[in-house]
């Protein structure tokens, strides 16, 4: 029946914002999978659950056009139908092993985060879960890690009862062994220490300049000198005292994305760096500027630029910048381009973005702490932040623009994956972006400190703190689906040999399999 993945697609939606009943997760997360391993239709039961749910989570990538939304609804639809059918057949052929069906959760997972054009981190199921109940779990898992450890409780249920239906028995004891080897791998997550506390505090401010026509689509005179204008007029607006009370702290200011660039690109105009300098020293402060800047007649870099606090004698000096290495497909670059460039919406896009190579840390000199951007999409994406950590970064800052969601609920979707990936590394992030909303978070359990609202030209200061600690998450990344994997390879191989099933030809069974169209 087509109801289920639907109502399972419907679920999964409401457990996201704007809705944000995060608690639907459970129930969407059960129907999708009992009606994929035993509905003999799984490919178009998870076609249906993927565009239903994902279709209206993107939904905000409408205002940038529907030949933008269509196509990745189908995409999502697709990869959770072939997930569905692997997860259908894997699972009758191995009697429902509990690990090898893990396996392939954990496989589908860490396919997303990478496949196609560097993977789609938006939907993980931990990202609706958090809070200082769940901080451990992100901590020792990560998002992705900690959504396995969601979907295979569910799973294990779903396995338990239909076990039961099979066997007239309210619970098998065949799945309760599972259930003790589960607790024991998941139960060092409370043992994870208390990190120290550190203090060393950094204020700093967001300019949240707005755009006077945003989207994608929106065209007005001279809107790139407004935006610019507009972040150099909120930034002047700034007190010259600090919010915080008693020891005075270092100052950041910090411009999101396409805040400058073209004509007003610090790194090549004087001008610019002037002006940015001379408000540096009426504020006394350290400056990160997002923009980008057109290179040859068909490319483009999207930077963020540190300048040093400037004084009387001193103008500030550009120290350093971090060129964004993972570009949006069909936003900032067209995959294919020359054979597609006949399709008259990717002329919205006419220069390809040059990737950077590396993560860049930025050095506040008075209290020695190590600050690392990332760039709008990347900013979703947990390895990206990770590595900032991995590679010295004490606070991160996501610079991004977010015009292109309109009024939905993308952008609390965005700042839910930055509170994840907070609590996960324990840093606090300065989420900045352009049209907003722009949110500090906490590294310490994900809460939302202040935020700002949508389309709006505003200010925002906090206190941050800065933290050296490293989670288990931090050193190890996604360990957790690897060893899972092993597991189920394991399992698999063991069931392959007892039960003389062939695994070998497992997918051109998948393929080949008629019910899967």
């Amino acid at each position: 029946m087509l109801i289920w993945p639907i109502l399972s697609g419907v679920l999964y939606f409401l457990s996201f914002p704007p809705y944000g009943f995060w608690f639907l997760i459970f129930p969407a997360l059960f129907f999708f999978y009992k009606f994929a391993i035993e509905n003999e239709k799984s490919f178009i039961s998870g076609f249906i659950f993927g565009s239903v749910a994902y279709g209206v989570v993107l939904i905000g990538i409408q205002s940038i056009g529907y030949e933008a939304w269509i196509p990745l609804m189908i995409l999502m639809g697709s990869m959770y139908g072939l997930f569905a059918r692997v997860l259908s057949y894997v699972g009758a052929k191995t009697d429902n092993n509990f690990f090898v069906l893990v396996a392939v959760v954990s496989t589908f997972d860490l396919i997303r985060a990478y496949f196609p054009f560097g993977g789609f981190p938006w939907g993980y199921p931990s990202t609706v879960l958090i809070g200082d109940l769940t901080k451990n779990f992100f901590r020792t898992y990560g998002p992705i890690g900690f959504s396995l450890v969601i979907e295979s409780l569910v799973l294990l249920l779903v396995l338990s009862l239909l076990k039961s239906n099979k066997d007239s028995g309210l619970f098998n004891i065949y799945y309760f062994k599972y259930l003790l080897i589960y607790f024991f791998i998941f139960g060092f997550t409370f043992l994870q220490a208390t990190p120290a506390v550190e203090d060393r505090n950094i204020e700093i401010s967001i300019i949240q300049g707005n755009s006077p026509c945003p989207g994608a689509k929106n065209k007005c005179s001279n809107e790139r000198q407004r935006i610019y204008d507009s972040h150099l007029s909120l930034t002047q607006s700034l007190s010259t005292e600090q919010v915080s009370s008693g020891t005075l702290n270092p100052r950041l200011i910090v411009w999101a994305e396409s805040s400058s660039g073209f004509s007003n690109d610090p790194l090549i105009h004087d001008r610019v760096l002037k002006q940015i300098s001379k408000e540096s020293i009426r504020l006394g402060s350290y400056f990160l500027i997002g923009g980008d800047r057109p290179i040859a007649d068909n490319y483009f870099e999207n930077y963020g630029i540190f300048i040093s606090k400037a004084t009387l004698n001193n103008s500030g000096e550009i120290v350093g910048q971090y060129l964004k290495q993972h570009p949006v497909p069909f936003g900032e670059y067209i995959p294919f381009r020359r054979y597609l460039e006949w399709i008259p919406p990717l002329s919205l896009v006419p220069r390809d973005m040059i990737r950077g190579n590396e993560e860049k840390i930025f050095i506040i000199e008075e209290n020695n702490i190590k600050i690392s951007p990332v760039i709008s999409f990347e900013g979703s994406f947990e390895r990206y932040i990770r590595r900032s950590v991995q590679s010295g970064a004490e606070l991160i800052v996501i610079l991004t623009n977010q015009a292109s969601y309109g009024e939905s609920g993308m952008s609390d979707q965005f700042i839910l994956m930055s509170r994840a990936n907070a609590i996960s590394n324990y840093r606090d992030v300065v989420h900045a972006a352009i049209t907003g909303k722009s949110a500090f978070i906490s590294g310490i359990n994900g809460e939302v400190y202040s935020s700002t609202e949508l389309f709006t030209a505003d200010t925002s200061t906090e206190v941050l703190n800065a933290y050296s600690y490293k989670t288990i998450y931090s050193i190890w990344g996604n360990y957790l689906n690897y060893i899972m994997i092993s597991l189920g390879l394991v399992y698999f191989l063991r069931f392959g040999e007892n039960k003389q099933f062939n695994h070998k030809n497992i997918a051109n069974h998948v393929f080949s399999d008629k019910r899967a169209i």
